[in-house]
């Protein structure tokens, strides 16, 4: 417990520090270099760690390390769980381990994060409603989605996700090229 709350230091300071300084990266040829590099980092990652340890082999210093890969990810086209897992996989954890530790050190960080994005929106009661639905649906899904990934990765590698990242940057690339992307 120890390694999440301080895995979550990173990510929240830069993040932070994004919020101060009003910087915005949401260009589609950044999140295209970002797609591609992430995907080449954990294609590296899978090829190379060693998957040997636990969940009950975790250090604090693996907090501090998969929380430096989840501050990565606040750059667009780095997801959040490919960061965490890549830095994980690269620390010598098991596929599964990586994974839940993964979306364990996400839980306080998104729940900061969408307290922090709520702020404005509370103001406006008009929106209460949709706000309501939308977390209720993402912690629905999101339970879902990492049920179904977990058991995936127990049984799997993650080369489906680098190909799929890679593809996903080369069309991004595609479409800047040719115009319909700026």
């Amino acid at each position: 417990m120890a390694g999440i709350a301080i895995g979550t230091i990173p990510a929240l300071a830069g993040g932070l520090v994004l919020k101060a300084l009003n910087i915005e990266l949401d260009a589609p040829l950044l999140i295209a270099i970002m797609a591609i590099a992430a995907a080449l980092l954990l294609g590296l990652a899978e090829k190379i760690g060693i998957r040997k340890r636990g969940f009950d082999q975790l250090q604090i210093s693996d907090g501090i390390l998969v929380g430096l890969g989840q501050m990565v990810a606040l750059l667009p086209g780095a997801s959040r769980s490919g960061s965490t897992l890549t830095a994980a996989l690269f620390l010598g954890l098991k596929r599964e381990t990586a994974a839940r530790f993964s979306f364990l050190l996400g839980i306080p960080t998104l729940t900061i994060a969408t307290l922090v994005q709520t702020g404005d929106v509370i103001s406006n009661r008009e929106m209460m409603l949709p706000m309501l639905v939308g977390i209720v649906s993402t912690f629905i899904f999101s339970y879902l989605s990492i049920a179904w990934l977990l058991k995936f990765l127990q049984r799997q590698s993650t080369w489906i996700f680098v190909w799929y990242r890679i593809g996903l940057g080369i069309a991004l690339i595609v479409a800047i090229a040719g115009g319909v992307l700026r």
